[in-house]
């Protein structure tokens, strides 16, 4: 660290920049000065007791299984307990550490060293790096249950009150093991016993914020990431200590974000996958033990000066921020007199600057990332529009406005986090991050051209596996279906997430119901709501389940899927939904009996209690119709099938839909309607088009266009179709030549014979003649 860094950290650590309001245990542990500059005195019972193990080490982990072997015999041959009458004789708390001091002629104030704001960090006793590294290795190993087993141990039997290195070690193993409430008081005791503007204080502020990130509290670990952020982001501190702040704040903004209601709303609806990396454990170990020189005179803040100024854009225009203790409203002011820009803060926003202070160490910054940090904590936010910025209270805004606020500052800080991440997952994670947000704003080009820069970069494991769900989700809302179909497969060969699979295999029945493979669609919803434990998924699964069982005509596996899954439903929509399948599914498998036991009186409550807007795909479309079909509702079949059409994707599904719509006309005696559906036909496939033409032919023959039926009939004859159909073609060839007089012709028809054209015109011209 430099010099000049090190005086800018001593001198702005201890001024007031506490924003929070109503949350003053938070601003507690900052009172040592590494970001807010309130004294506390912190009472001497905190002090960690050697002698009350098991108020240290929770009972779960005392039953833990632990060989502390290495511990013991390194700890005896350097330091035997008995022969310390401080630790044998009494608990270490602040008066031995202070007559301990007194020895090397150093008194502390009377009162312990919790009164002091920032106590020296020395072991009393020298520690055996091996004995330190084992440690080391059980958490990196992915053992940390042992790891604070074993922490806890030498911290106990090593003498170790106001060792920063061990107290950061202890919070990150309680950290990884769970244990939040033990990982906070450790990282506490770290924050009071480091020296001020100190890496090890930096990591344990880090460290808190996890914490709370971890208990759900975003907006007190946002708020804290903030003030960390425009202190210590700056190429004084090592990498890793940047690295945290930026790659935390993000992920913490990022899980608030895609909380709020409106999003999580469509993420329902358009769901989207965002990738958490692992905590890197070895970098903040070796941080922890990081020895910074001696720190020298202090050195006051410079002030605020202008770098570059493009075109009045916030997030473009540069400055240099060295401020200790500075108004906020004073910040606010000098940046709109060096930009030109002209801010405009509203009452309510002015009532939460009063008397609020900042603190600002950054050689370069852009007025957006500054602004974005300053206001955090006072639960202000701004927007830029043309010259002008406008600074308000996050009450004053819609909730529109509030997400559209929190989604541009989230991708400003997932920009920040590729720029200091030039390479690997957590660079490769953020680029698909900020793809999803651009989905949320509609920006799906902008999405597509994120996806493939994270393409790029060859992601591996469960991170390629959620960009290719990504890449499914957005080829469904493109309409590219086989696209989607092919990315979802390569979803399920990359995943061993569960909740992953739930999803693509939901997202797969889905597809191949659509393309018309209802026996596909079946295995993939069966496998979807077996892995499923949230019930939106239980949901979505089980309603696919039972589409494509009656669409197959299987109607007692569909109310089976329905009855299983009805106490998981979610959604009224898919209630009353699944009450019309379900009694529509009992109408075909049981036969209807009079009274309360009467399934067709069933399904026309539950058909009457639809909503219009509940019907929202072709295949509920489809199969209300055929329910309004089995009760005698024709009118309403017949409409109920015209949304269907009007919504169904080209291909199986659309010709199929459309034929049973000219049939149900055509049952209906409205010819013109069934012949203009008919004739609306475009490329149909080679199975279907027989019986599209067979329709057809009768729909001709009942309009008397006998030639016209005549001519399809031999058509349809020329195909290579099976025996029925030939069969039922050669009966209708049979009608229409018996209602044009060809007697002879109609009956080798109706014999299952096919008489020539030639053969029937001479017969026609000797009727003639004979009629004559």
């Amino acid at each position: 660290m430099s010099s000049v860094a090190v005086m800018r950290a001593k001198s702005l650590s201890g001024c007031n920049a506490v924003f929070r309001t109503e949350t003053l245990w938070i601003t507690a542990f900052l009172a040592i000065g590494a970001v807010g500059g309130l004294v506390y005195n912190w009472p001497d019972s905190v002090v960690a007791d050697p002698e009350m193990a098991p108020e240290a080490t929770p009972a779960s982990l005392a039953e833990a299984s632990l060989d502390p072997a290495p511990i013991d015999a390194t700890v005896a041959e350097q330091t035997p307990l008995r022969e310390n009458p401080q630790v044998a004789d009494q608990p270490l708390h602040a008066d031995s550490v202070t007559q301990q001091n007194d020895t090397a002629g150093q008194q502390e104030e009377e009162g312990g060293i919790w009164s002091a704001i920032s106590p020296p960090s020395k072991r009393s006793q020298p520690i055996d790096v091996n004995v330190l590294k084992l440690g080391d290795n059980y958490l990196t190993g992915g053992n940390s249950i042992g790891a604070y087993q074993h922490y806890t141990k030498l911290w106990q039997r090593a003498s170790l009150p106001v060792d920063s290195s061990v107290l950061i070690r202890l919070g990150l193993s309680a950290e990884q093991a769970g244990l939040l409430a033990e990982s906070a008081k450790h990282y506490r005791n770290a924050i009071r016993v480091s020296k001020r503007g100190s890496i090890q204080q930096v990591l344990s502020l880090l460290g808190t914020a996890r914490v709370w990130e971890l208990e759900g509290q975003l907006n007190d670990a946002i708020a804290l990431l903030s003030e960390l952020f425009l202190l210590y982001n700056h190429e004084d501190y090592p990498n890793i200590v940047r690295q945290l702040i930026i790659r935390q704040l993000a992920d913490c903004l990022q899980k608030r974000l895609i909380q709020t209601n409106l999003v999580a709303t469509a993420l329902a609806d358009e769901p989207m996958q965002y990738h958490w990396c692992p905590l890197e454990i070895y970098p903040i170990l070796e941080a922890a033990d990081f020895k910074p020189p001696a720190e020298p005179e202090g050195n006051p803040g410079t002030g605020l000066k202008l770098l570059q100024n493009p075109r009045g854009d916030a997030s473009l225009i540069l400055v240099e921020a060295q401020l200790d203790g500075v108004s906020v409203l004073k910040l606010l002011a000098d940046i709109s007199q060096l930009s030109g820009i002209r801010l405009d803060v509203t009452e309510r926003a002015k009532s939460a600057l009063v008397g609020r202070l900042a603190n600002v160490d950054s050689p370069a910054i852009s007025v957006s990332l500054l602004l974005d940090q300053v206001l955090e904590p006072l639960e202000l936010s701004w927007s830029q529009s043309d010259d002008s910025i406008a600074v308000m209270a996050h009450t004053e805004l819609t909730e529109r406005d509030a997400a559209s606020y929190d989604l541009a500052r989230t991708q400003r800080m997932q920009r920040q986090v590729q720029l200091n991440f030039p390479n690997g997952v957590v660079r490769t994670a953020s680029i698909m991050n900020e793809g999803n947000n651009a989905r949320l704003s509609g920006g799906w080009e902008l999405a597509n051209e994120k996806y493939r820069a994270a393409r790029e970069a060859n992601p591996l494991g469960e991170l390629n596996a959620k960009l290719f769900f990504n890449e499914a989700s957005l080829g469904l809302v493109r309409d590219e279906k086989l696209n989607a179909l092919h990315a979802c497969y390569m979803t399920l060969d990359q995943t061993l997430s569960t909740e992953l699979q739930a999803n693509v295999y939901s997202m797969i029945a889905e597809l191949e119901l659509e393309f018309g493979q209802p026996a596909k669609a079946i295995t993939a919803a069966s496998r979807g709501i077996r892995r499923a434990e949230d019930p939106q998924l239980i949901t979505r699964s089980a309603m696919t389940l039972a589409r494509a069982y009656l669409l197959s005509g299987d109607p007692f596996s569909a109310n089976s899927v329905l009855f299983d899954a009805s106490a998981d439903l979610t959604g009224e929509r898919n209630k009353r939904l699944a009450s019309v399948f379900g009694t529509y599914a009992r109408y075909q498998h049981v036969k209807p009996k009079h009274g309360l036991q009467d399934e067709g009186q069933r399904l026309l409550m539950a058909l009457s209690a639809l909503d219009p807007n509940d019907v929202q795909t072709f295949a509920d479309a489809l199969i209300v119709s055929d329910a309004f079909t089995s009760v005698g509702l024709r009118s309403k079949a017949i409409d109920s099938l015209q949304v269907a059409l009007d919504i169904a994707p080209p291909g199986y599904w659309n010709d199929k839909i459309r034929l049973q719509l000219a049939r149900m006309y055509y049952d209906a005696t409205s010819l013109e309607l069934a012949n203009a559906t008919v004739e609306s036909f475009g490329s149909v496939s080679a199975d279907l088009l027989p019986t599209i033409l067979l329709l057809h032919a009768s729909i001709q023959l009942d309009m008397g266009n006998l030639e016209a039926c005549e001519s399809i009939c031999r058509r349809i004859l020329a195909m290579d179709t099976d025996k029925e159909l030939q069969a039922d073609t050669l009966n209708k060839l049979g009608e229409t030549l018996q209602r044009s007089g060809q007697h002879y012709a109609a009956a080798l028809c109706f014999a299952g014979l096919l008489p020539e054209p030639e053969a029937v015109d001479a017969e026609s011209g000797g009727d003639a003649e004979a009629a004559q």
